[in-house]
């Protein structure tokens, strides 16, 4: 299952919430949830209170522009591509570029190409999102952090944050065979979420100052797409609500902040770190280690780096150290023990 059905299954789990699997194939994956005789149904993130003229609402995305305008919400630009408006939609190209191109009502990065700066770009992004469906809007490019939330009766639940894929370098090889490794890694954990090696990826490293045949240095973290989908190879990490609204509102702190230590060194060699833990004070200890920028703690950057959800027992190793994840609370690392081996 993907990380939009194990943010809530997980959650539910350690909340004390029955999880009953109703279908078992992970690429349809409907569940109750239940506890104390009352039970919703969910398919991935979406439960049976939302209402199926709802749901054709938010899937249709020219529809739920208009209607998030309408209630004073900020949304990017949108143009309704139509071949008999060309010249409308090379404006919109000039006024917005670089731009989104994608079709209307298709999810997990289906025919979406960003970075769309020139004329033959629109052409050739209008015919890829038409292989998909005929209905394709054009969409101003809009950069920040990219967070999905999970709202219940009105208030922020739980968010994760989708970040693009990327590859980490070895100083032996090209991107193009870092990308097929990686790849060949995840098919044996989730085929939905490899890399594409196709025209659109080979864009986007273009767009990125990259190339197939460069060589990364060690260590050094590749970003290969511009979508931030999972089942184009992003990441997913869940974000804490505190850690959710401080990346819309700014950092908070009120009167029930109470400090605590998040790292405790128990031997010479050897600490015990907690997963909250800035992950600018982790690099005091490891050293400096790459990173996607949004990430900006140690559970966050051990599930960025292991490329899904983590599970106790599971390390990552930096140079001379190892970092295993030692407790979880539910789908976020709750300790680690951090080592360095001699």
């Amino acid at each position: 299952m993907t990380p939009y059905t194990t943010t809530l299954t997980d959650e539910a789990l350690r909340r004390g919430i029955l999880v009953t699997m109703i279908n078992p194939d992970p690429d349809l994956p409907i569940f109750d949830l239940s506890r104390d005789g009352k039970a919703v149904r969910c398919f991935n993130a979406l439960t049976d209170r939302v209402g199926a003229a709802t749901y054709h609402l938010v899937n249709n995305k020219r529809a739920c522009h208009t209607w998030l305008a309408s209630r004073r919400i900020a949304v990017p630009a949108q143009f309704a591509y139509d071949d008999a408006r060309l010249a409308d939609a090379l404006r919109f190209l000039r006024e917005h570029a670089p731009i989104v191109v994608k079709p209307c009502m298709q999810w997990g990065g289906r025919g979406i190409s960003m970075g769309v700066r020139t004329a033959e770009d629109l052409r050739t992004a209008v015919r890829f999102a038409r292989r998909y469906e005929t209905d394709v809007i054009l969409e101003e490019t809009v950069p920040g952090d990219d967070l999905r939330v999970i709202l219940v009766g009105g208030e922020l639940a739980a968010a994760i944050r989708r970040s693009p894929a990327a590859v980490t370098g070895d100083g032996v090889r090209t991107i193009r065979q870092l990308i097929a490794r990686r790849n060949a890694q995840r098919r044996k954990e989730d085929a939905s979420n490899v890399i594409p090696w196709n025209a659109e990826t080979r864009r986007n490293l273009a767009e990125l100052g990259r190339s197939p045949g460069e060589i990364p240095a060690p260590g050094e973290r590749v970003r290969v797409r511009l979508t931030n989908n999972y089942h184009t190879g992003g990441t997913v990490g869940v974000v804490t609500l505190e850690n959710a609204l401080e990346a819309l509102v700014g950092q908070i702190q009120d009167e029930f902040d109470t400090e605590k230590s998040e790292l405790v060194r128990l031997g010479e060699n050897v600490w015990e770190a907690a997963g909250t833990l800035a992950l600018h004070e982790l690099e005091k200890i490891i050293g400096t280690v790459p990173h996607d920028e949004s990430t900006t703690t140690t559970s966050g950057w051990v599930t960025e780096k292991l490329g899904g959800f983590p599970r106790a027992g599971d390390f990552v190793t930096v140079g001379e150290f190892e970092l295993r994840v030692e407790e979880m609370d539910g789908p976020r690392v709750g300790k680690l023990k951090v080592t360095r081996k001699n």
